[in-house]
């Protein structure tokens, strides 16, 4: 969401200079220009929304695969059989 609020923030910023450029006079409100930006306003919108959509929905399935991988884990773990008398092996013990 982050990304999304710094991409829009960085076309505002790039649409701010190019009017900067544009000639004041010549660009009224309520002329052909301010219509044109109005469209580009709204297609940025547009775009913005569709990669909104697909960042949900990517992010969704993620969290879904990263919890059926920790079920396969914790299932995986709770059915291996320790023989009794085993000694346990700490993996994050530094005395080696």
């Amino acid at each position: 969401m982050l990304f999304l609020w710094a991409l829009a923030f960085a076309l505002v910023l790039q649409e701010r200079d190019l009017s900067a450029a544009a000639d004041p006079i010549s660009v009224l409100p309520g002329s052909l220009g301010r219509g044109s930006w109005c469209n580009e306003h709204d297609t940025i919108h547009k775009r913005l929304d569709i990669i909104e959509e697909k960042v949900i929905k990517t992010v969704e399935h993620l969290e879904s695969e990263v919890k059926s991988l920790l079920n396969i884990i914790s299932e995986t773990t709770s059915n291996i059989s320790i023989a009794p008398g085993t000694p346990l092996i700490d993996i994050f013990d530094d005395t080696s």
